[in-house]
């Protein structure tokens, strides 16, 4: 199971797509108005199946036996298919998403001041439709990209459509109701960039190819989870991703049917562009003594980034952790960035990072064969060269130490890869100790 560990999660920016707002100020030659809406007359508009621009006239008329400072108009809607608000002088533009499904309402509500107006959008349905046994409108869209690993040819997207915003991949908020899917795509997303889920069409995929199209159907990567904290898998399911919306169908286990929608952004909610060295936050070490170490049979993930940095090097990401116990990561965890010459081989060839490396804080005139210290990213996630103590797959802070100076040499004898530290964190304690184990993950997320 894929695993990142996080020190605080990532706190995301809540968006509710059913409160989209924007303001349009009127210029009257009083300051008391009366709303009203104009067009549709009833208050009642009809929407073909296919959806498009809709708008709403309203008017703002002058009451001379009032007085109070002109306000805005705004609009809002309770369905996340009716969304892109731009309000005007006189009019609302919106956009009505295609509808794949029976006939369906939503309610836009026109507020000025204390006044409301509303505006009651039925559309039309697909006729002969079967009708899902739940209609889920997620609101929020989050989740991770995870590159491709040396047994797929697909660029793997993790999905999580949601009605609460999910602070990290790994964790929920109690009472959400979220829809997980790995998909494999043939379009790549630059790592540590904004990540934007490709557009095109997904099909389940049971035997975890990992190809281009596909929804890896396995329980363990796509599922359900639901407000009562249980998890249940698909099996089937059809994701159809546009410029501005991802409508799946899937089935479980049970026979029951659900059709999901999401309208909005495609790019994951929150996530928040890093400097390249993540120099936003200063860290430190709790420790008043030398730290020491020495592992055998450990655990090693192995993540090819290509030139992550822009240095004109090639960068392969390691995470170091010393067992799995009852499946989640325990017992010391070393994390590492080794920065090589491009010429060295690429991902296909991991005895490449076989050398010494200088751990550097300040950015160094060449940077080959260097490593960077440990340092924050601006999500609150550790980056670069770090030593901790993890439990049940958690870190804690306290047990934390990034490297801020010193060597690592990193010997390669298939299949075991030794790594051996010499360095010192920001406190001044020494961290010394050696590394053997075999690579768990050896993933390509270098996007070229």
């Amino acid at each position: 199971m894929k695993k990142v560990f996080a020190l605080v999660a990532l706190c995301a920016l809540i968006l509710t797509s059913c409160e989209n707002s924007n303001n349009g100020t009127a210029t009257p030659n009083t300051s008391s108005l009366t709303l009203s809406v104009v067009t549709p007359s009833k208050g009642i508009m009809e929407v073909a199946a296919e959806g498009g621009e809709c708008e709403i006239i309203y008017e703002l008329k002058a009451e001379e036996t009032r007085s109070m400072a002109p306000l805005s108009v705004t609009a809002t809607a309770d369905a996340a298919w009716c969304s892109d608000f731009i309000v005007e002088e006189s009019r609302v533009k919106f956009t009505v998403a295609a509808n794949v499904l029976a006939q369906r309402s939503c309610i836009i509500t026109l507020t000025y001041g204390d006044q409301y107006k509303f505006v009651k959008v039925n559309q039309k349905g697909v006729e002969g439709v079967e009708v899902p046994d739940v209609v889920f409108n997620a609101t929020h869209l989050n989740g991770t990209y995870w590159g491709k690993f040396p047994t797929t040819t697909g660029f793997n997207y993790l999905i999580i459509l949601g009605d609460m915003s999910s602070p990290h991949y790994l964790d929920k908020y109690y009472g959400a109701t979220e829809y997980r899917f790995d998909i494999y795509s043939d379009v790549s997303s630059a790592f540590n960039s904004i990540h934007r889920i490709p557009v095109g069409t997904y099909t389940i995929d049971h035997s975890s190819t990992g190809r281009p199209g596909t929804i890896d159907g396995s329980k363990d990567h796509s599922y359900c989870y639901t407000a009562n904290d249980t998890d249940e898998g698909y099996t089937n399911a059809v994701m159809e991703v546009t410029e501005n919306s991802i409508i799946v169908d899937v089935v479980f286990y049970d026979g029951t049917k659900h059709h999901i929608e999401y309208h909005g952004s495609l790019y994951y909610e929150g996530y928040t562009e890093t400097e390249k060295f993540g120099s936003n936050y200063p860290v430190w070490s709790e420790y008043t003594s030398d730290i020491a170490f020495d592992v055998t049979g450990g655990i090693v993930d192995v993540y090819y980034r290509g030139d992550n940095y822009g240095t004109g090097c090639d960068t392969w990401f390691i995470s170091l952790i010393e067992e799995k116990v009852n499946g989640h990561y325990s017992g010391t965890y070393l994390l590492l960035d080794l920065i090589i010459p491009r010429s060295t081989g690429g991902v296909d060839n991991i005895e490449s990072i076989e050398g010494e490396y200088s751990i550097f804080y300040e950015k160094p005139d060449n940077y080959e064969y260097t490593a960077p210290g440990g340092r924050f990213r601006d999500d609150n996630m550790q980056w670069h060269a770090w030593y901790m103590i993890c439990e049940e797959g958690q870190g804690d802070i306290s047990t934390a130490a990034p490297f801020r100076s010193g060597t690592i040499k990193v010997t390669v004898d298939r299949p075991n890869l030794t790594f051996e530290f010499d360095g010192v964190d920001d406190a001044g304690n020494k961290i010394i100790g050696t590394f053997t184990g075999s690579v768990n993950y050896w993933i390509d997320q270098s996007c070229e």
